[in-house]
Parts: structure tokens; C-alpha cells; sequence
């Protein structure tokens, strides 16, 4: 048997619909099997105007169950052979006759038998149960007797093959038809689950989310081929121009061409965020073409044109207005205007957050030996665009502006370049920097709110994070992995702390360090999704740049794939706690050694010591510089296979030196020698990581 169940509404947001048609075949799998249904597969289809699944294969009637049910203690539920009203209120309630209780492991048990039901009497109130509570992150009451839901339900379709099964929600009662296209098919439009992609393909309906999609991509595509052009199809809006329209029809408009004097980046953020409209592309640049997608197909399509045309036209006339007017102030005195906005209250304005900015990466730009001219004159001008009327109207341009104001007014491109790259990431998964100038300006960015925020002890709660601070800090560790740095991320930190300081506000070291220990749990986080083990990550959480962190967690990764390392981290475990009972720092004395336990684990040092050295440096060539946001990176670690190999074999000296050597003995010097050895061990494994939180 097949079932076909559709809930037709008024338009559905677009980013709803995704999810809700996870949510509709999670729910519906789920309560067919609590009812005792098995089913083939289920299909889910959406549009604008509906959701609705298929289930293929459901059997007549739910399946037939036997199970046996615990009572109470045999001596409560008979009293000389006689039920007592424990035995007879349990029978009662798995609906079986007392007579029919047994005794077994001395309680009394019933054999409750669950017969099959009709699958047509079980459906209807299950599928009404799916409509009330498909989740949704925003549901409304729209009518009298209606419950809430996303928008207001105006049909239902619900068939199990032929027949129209009985149900009633929100006040609407199921039938066999459907709803074709608002315009182009209006009337009503009988399905079934056999039926149901063609039947409304046929009235103007694409049902089919991936087959919606691919035409959309599909028409979109053709069309500016067919002009000499290239569609550019920016994912997140073919996902959502797929949930706009029912029936998907291009379009190609055009705009006045002196608009692309402006930016490529405001052309298109103006087409694309605000009126839905793939850009077209000749070559490299964005020409004056547009593609929309109407879900809509009248006789005259240029009346569509026109349309399209004219709602853009308003939209890119209010951004070359912009930008015309932007330019004719130079980027330093929008600058100065960044003393009328604020930053957060105790912390200054964006002016104050710009100068503490600037003088960290004075102090930093030299130890890290990047362009200081560059770095001066961008940090100089950091910030400089937003006060700006385009970025003020389009802030999801901020940086792109200030590139593009400085380019225009003749700024050293590499300047402006990095005033672009200071505002990034702008997301978790959006581009990093690629200057070095722009990356320190946009770490030290961020270094300076998480730092000043921890200071306010603002905090992030729970799953609460109103400013943004897990953004900033994934960010700043981005930044850091990605440059690959040996700069401590405590420095980065410290250096934003001191430019509060040199301004009147004290910061304390616990700011920071909360500030750093925070952007540590981010790092764990990315690299713990990107697929590196916990502990692995938190056992190279003692290096003190991100990258190293970052490769050290990796090369431990690879470490513990060996069977034999779990042995030697125990091991180094029992090592490392006898090591930590001697402050002395010296090295050990051959002269003192008393078996040969204690030669041969002395013999091991040197060649463990060098192999640590080399797995970095060979890793550090496999595994360059990484943002700890993306997947793992993959390369042909063969090369570390001889370093691996005799950092394990460390355990064949140390394993007999820990079982047959007394290390506390009596006299001191032998003592203080064996102590010498364990602290060689626990140096040398410790270039690694914590690999004590590996151990046993």
C-alpha cells in the first residue's frame, strides 16, 4: 500500500522549507515505526505552497505483538493460592484474565498479545499529529480554531492508494486534490501517491525539490549562454530562489552600464542579497545583465523584464549614489568620523578600538617581519569605511569599500588590499585573509574585543552569546592556524591588553587569560570537527602558537593509530608524575648509572630527542599552515614513518628501566641521577604535547 500526504499553505518562507522537510520524513519514519508500521521508503516533496511525503510499502495492517509483562512479587499477588488485589489490578492493566498469570523467578508475570490494526484507521490521527508538531523555529495562530503552524494550512491531501483517509486538522478536512500553479493552473488537481510529481507538473507544479533545483540552475545557465555570457550561481541563492518559485522561468534584465563603475562586489551584493538576481559575468568583471528567476510564465515575458528592471534600478542608483559621494571625501577623513560611533559602552568608540589596533600592530608587525610601511599606512587607515554611506546601507561590505575607496583615490594597492582583509573572516566559513598586513589587523580586531569584553566580564552563557565573542575567537585562531605564526596566541592577546592599558583602561592578566583559554576551546572545537580526536587536541593545547597547536594535535593523531603507543604513553604517564618530584634541572651522570636499565634508557634519549625535532620539521613541510575551520588537510605522511618508528621504540627502554630500577632510593645522588633520566624522557616526549593525558 502507498500513502500520499500533502499540507498545502500560503507561501512558506524560503529557509523553512529545508528543514522542515527533514523534519516531516524524521517525524513520519518515526511514528510509523512506534505504530507498528513497516514501510519501503518515504519521499518528500515541497514548494512554496506544500509539503508532503510518500511512503511506499505499508503493509494492511500493523504488525502483530507478543510480549510478557513483570507483575508484582508472588508473595503480594497470592495469599494461600488466592489473588490478591495487587494480582488482580496488574492483570487488569495488561488486560488479561488473573487466570491467565503465571509465576516465574518469583513474580507473576502476563503474556500481553498487541493484535494488528488497520493501517487506515491508524493513519489519520497520525498524520494530523505530524502537521501539529512539525517543529519550526517560528509559528503563528492564524485563525480562529487554527493551531499554530509556519503559515496558514489551506488543503490536505491524504491517500492511501485510493482511498481518502479521514483527517482533520486546523479545521481542514482531507481530500483527493491538490492545488496547481497560482496562475497558470489554478483549479484543483486530483493526485495520488502513484500520481503525484506528474499530475502536478502538469498543472505547472514542480514538486520535486532536486528537480526544481536543477531547472533552475538549468535555465539559468542556457540563457546567459545563449547571450555570450556566464550566470554566476552562488549556492545559498540557487538553494533559495529553488524554495521561491513553484515553476521556475529566467529572466535576463539589464542596468544602465555607467553602474559598472561601481565594484563588482557591490554590483553583485545589491543584485544578489537584495532582489534575488544571479549577476552575469563577461570575462572577469560583471557585466550590465541580470538573471531573475520568476516563478511565473505570462504570455509576455518583458513585462516581467520591465518589473525586475525597475526594482533593481532603484536599488543600484541608491548604491552609485553611494559610491560617488563616498569618493569625494578621502578615506582619512571618513576615518576621523569613527569618533561618532561607538564601539561598547566602557570600551570607547570605534575611533579608541582603532588606535589601540593600530599601536599592537606596531609593537607586533616587526617580530613577525612583514611590510611596515604597508602595515603603518593600513593600520593608519583601519576602519577607515565605516563610516561610510554605502557601508553604512550595505554593511556586508565593509573592507570591500575601503579597498575600493583607496584604490580609486590612488592608495598603494597593497595597502588596500590589507584594509579588505582586516574585516575577515566575516563568517565560520568565510575566506581569511590573504595579506600578512590585513591578517595581523584583522587578529589583533578581534584579540581587542575578546579581551576588552572579558574584561566588562561579558562572557558568553550557555548557548547565549550576544556579542559575538565565539565569532571573534574562532576567527582570531583562523587567522592565527592559517598564517601559521610562531607567535603565542597569549601575545596576541597581551599586545591588545597593553593598547587598553596605554590608554587609561587596566586590563589584568586574568582578562587575558580567560580571553586565551577561550579562544582555546574554539580551536579544540573547529579541530574536533574537522575530525581530530579530543584528546589528541587537548594534549597539544600546551604550545603556545595556534599552528603548532594545530600540528602537534595532528602528529599526535598520527601517533596514536599505532597499537604501540598506548603502551608508551602509560609509560611516559609513570615517567613524567616521578620526573615532577625533582626541581633540579641537571643533566644525567654516567658515572652514577648502577644497571644496565639505566645505560640503555640513557642511550635512548638522544636519538628520541631527534626524532621529536624531526617529526616537526618533516610535519611542518607535509602539513603547512591550515585553517583549523576546514577539513583536515590530506598529504602522504610516509615521510614520518622513521621519526614514528623510533620515538616508539622508546618504550623497549623505558618499559624495563620503570619495572626493574627503584628510582627513590636513599642516596641522593643516584637518586637525583634516575630522576635526571625520567626528566630526559618527559623533555624530550613533551615537545609533542601533554601526552600524560594520553596515558592510563
Amino acid at each position: 500500500m502507498n500513502l500520499l500526504f500533502e499540507i498545502g499553505t500560503e507561501e512558506l518562507p524560503a529557509a523553512h522549507v529545508p528543514r522542515a522537510l527533514a523534519d516531516l520524513e524524521r517525524l513520519a519514519a518515526e511514528r510509523l515505526a512506534a505504530a507498528r508500521l513497516g514501510f519501503e521508503t518515504i519521499e518528500v516533496y515541497a514548494t512554496p505552497r506544500r509539503l508532503a511525503l510518500v511512503v511506499r510499502g505499508l503493509p494492511e495492517a500493523s504488525a502483530r505483538v507478543e510480549e510478557e509483562r513483570r507483575g508484582p512479587p508472588e508473595k503480594a499477588a497470592f495469599k494461600d493460592g488466592v489473588p490478591t488485589p495487587a494480582a488482580t489490578g496488574f492483570a487488569r492493566k495488561a488486560g488479561v484474565d488473573v487466570a491467565d498469570l503465571t509465576v516465574k523467578d518469583g513474580y507473576v508475570w502476563a503474556r500481553v498479545v498487541h493484535e494488528g490494526e488497520p493501517t487506515a484507521r491508524l493513519l489519520p490521527e497520525l498524520l494530523a499529529g505530524l502537521v501539529r508538531d512539525l517543529p519550526a523555529s517560528k509559528k503563528m495562530i492564524w485563525g480562529a480554531g487554527d493551531g499554530p503552524f509556519v503559515r496558514p494550512v489551506r488543503w490536505l491531501v491524504a491517500r492511501l492508494d485510493s482511498e481518502v483517509l479521514p483527517v482533520e486538522v486546523f479545521n481542514v478536512s482531507s481530500g483527493k486534490t491538490s492545488r496547481g500553479h497560482r496562475f497558470l493552473a489554478p483549479g484543483e488537481v486530483e493526485v495520488a501517491a502513484e500520481t503525484y510529481r506528474d499530475a502536478l507538473y502538469d498543472a505547472y507544479v514542480v514538486a520535486d525539490v532536486a528537480q526544481r533545483r536543477e531547472r533552475v540552475v538549468l535555465e539559468t545557465t542556457t540563457l546567459a549562454l545563449s547571450e555570450g555570457y556566464e550566470a554566476v550561481l552562488p549556492e545559498d541563492l540557487v538553494e533559495e530562489v529553488t524554495h521561491l518559485v513553484e515553476w521556475p522561468v529566467a529572466v535576463m534584465g539589464s542596468f544602465d552600464e555607467r553602474y559598472l563603475e561601481l565594484p563588482d562586489e557591490v554590483l553583485a551584493t545589491v543584485m544578489i542579497q537584495h532582489q534575488r538576481f544571479f549577476p552575469v559575468r563577461a570575462g572577469e568583471r560583471l557585466t550590465n545583465r541580470f538573471i531573475g528567476v520568476s516563478g511565473h510564465q505570462p504570455p509576455d515575458l518583458s513585462v516581467v523584464r520591465a518589473g525586475y528592471e525597475q526594482v533593481l534600478e532603484g536599488r543600484i542608483y541608491d548604491a552609485y549614489f553611494f559610491w560617488t559621494e563616498d569618493l569625494k571625501t578621502p578615506l582619512a577623513e571618513h576615518h576621523k568620523k569613527l569618533t561618532g560611533i561607538n564601539f561598547q559602552r566602557g570600551l570607547g568608540t570605534m575611533a579608541e578600538k582603532a588606535e589601540r589596533v593600530r599601536q599592537a600592530a606596531e609593537k607586533l608587525g616587526g617580530r613577525l617581519g612583514l611590510d611596515e610601511e604597508a602595515l603603518r599606512e593600513a593600520a593608519a587607515l583601519f576602519k577607515a569605511d565605516l563610516p561610510t554611506q554605502m557601508v553604512y546601507e550595505f554593511p556586508e561590505l565593509e573592507g570591500v569599500m575601503a579597498r575600493a575607496y583607496g584604490e580609486k583615490q590612488g592608495l598603494d594597492p597593497r595597502v588596500a588590499r590589507a584594509l579588505e582583509d582586516a574585516v575577515r573572516p566575516t563568517g565560520p566559513d568565510a575566506p581569511l585573509p590573504k595579506t600578512p598586513e590585513g591578517a595581523l589587523l584583522a587578529a589583533l580586531d578581534r584579540a581587542d574585543t575578546l579581551v576588552g569584553f572579558f574584561h566588562l566580564g561579558k562572557k558568553p552563557s550557555g548557548s547565549a552569546d550576544p556579542y559575538g565573542l565565539r565569532r571573534a575567537a574562532a576567527g582570531l585562531v583562523r587567522i592565527l592556524g592559517r598564517t601559521g605564526w610562531a607567535l603565542p596566541l597569549e601575545d596576541v592577546l597581551e599586545s591588545a591588553a597593553a593598547a587598553y592599558r596605554a590608554r587609561g583602561l587596566e586590563v589584568d592578566p586574568e582578562a587575558v587569560q580567560a580571553a586565551r583559554a577561550f579562544a582555546e576551546e574554539r580551536l579544540e572545537s573547529l579541530l574536533t570537527e574537522a575530525g581530530l580526536p579530543t584528546l589528541a587536541v587537548r594534549a597539544a593545547q600546551k604550545t603556545p602558537s595556534v599552528y603548532g597547536k594545530m600540528l602537534r594535535a595532528r602528529l599526535i593523531y598520527e601517533l596514536m593509530q599505532r597499537p604501540e603507543f598506548a603502551e608508551l604513553t602509560r609509560l611516559y604517564k609513570r615517567a613524567a608524575n616521578l620526573a615532577s618530584q625533582s626541581e633540579s634541572a641537571g643533566e644525567p651522570d654516567p658515572a652514577l648509572f648502577e644497571t644496565e636499565e639505566e645505560k640503555a634508557l640513557h642511550a635512548a634519549l638522544q636519538p628520541t630527542r631527534e626524532a621529536v625535532e624531526e617529526l616537526l620539521r618533516r610535519g611542518s613541510g607535509l602539513l603547512p599552515p591550515w585553517d583549523p575551520a576546514a577539513p583536515l588537510p590530506e598529504a602522504d605522511l610516509a615521510p614520518l614513518e622513521g621519526p614514528l618508528a623510533q620515538i616508539l621504540a622508546l618504550a623497549g627502554a623505558l618499559d624495563p628501566f620503570m619495572d626493574n630500577v627503584l628510582v627513590m632510593v636513599d642516596d641522593a645522588a643516584v637518586r637525583e641521577n634516575r630522576l635526571a633520566l625520567l626528566r630526559g624522557v618527559r623533555d624530550a616526549l613533551g615537545e609533542l604535547g601533554a601526552l600524560e593525558l594520553l596515558g592510563a
